[in-house]
């Protein structure tokens, strides 16, 4: 990968991306309670976070699934858009590392991952559980 600046998406290949790119959360941790809305705290490692647009190597954005699991690496996360986050989708297309999520009270998988500047996911994810109150 010598070349790491891919802004001509036609030379783009998520395969492009470093084998070592992952998300986590910061806050909150597995298992905790927290009341609605909350704040995700969330990290990358092995990528620049940077806002949407053309695909470049070594950069992502991060998203977060409430209940409805992870993506595999090369699919197409759906949004950003109301109806996304209605159905448990949040969006960080900004490219920053936090935001606030209002869910109804329940319990809660949440999955963090990253995505290109197209919004193909890919990187390690991690998942853990809240409960809303």
């Amino acid at each position: 990968m010598a070349d790491m600046d891919h802004t001509d998406a036609e030379d783009y290949s998520i395969e492009d991306q470093p084998d070592d790119a992952a998300a986590r959360f910061v806050s909150p941790s597995d298992g905790e309670t927290v009341t609605s809305p909350f704040t995700v705290e969330l990290a990358a490692d092995g990528v620049e976070l940077a806002p949407v647009g053309a695909p470049v190597a070594g950069e992502a954005h991060l998203h977060v699934m409430a209940d409805i699991g992870c993506y595999e690496t090369g699919e197409l996360i759906p949004g950003p858009s109301d109806e996304d986050e209605a159905e448990g989708r949040f969006h960080l297309g900004d490219g920053s590392d936090s935001r606030e999520i209002d869910l109804e009270p329940g319990t809660y998988e949440l999955c963090v991952q990253l995505a290109d500047g197209i919004h193909t996911a890919y990187g390690d994810t991690e998942t853990i559980t809240v409960t809303v109150e």
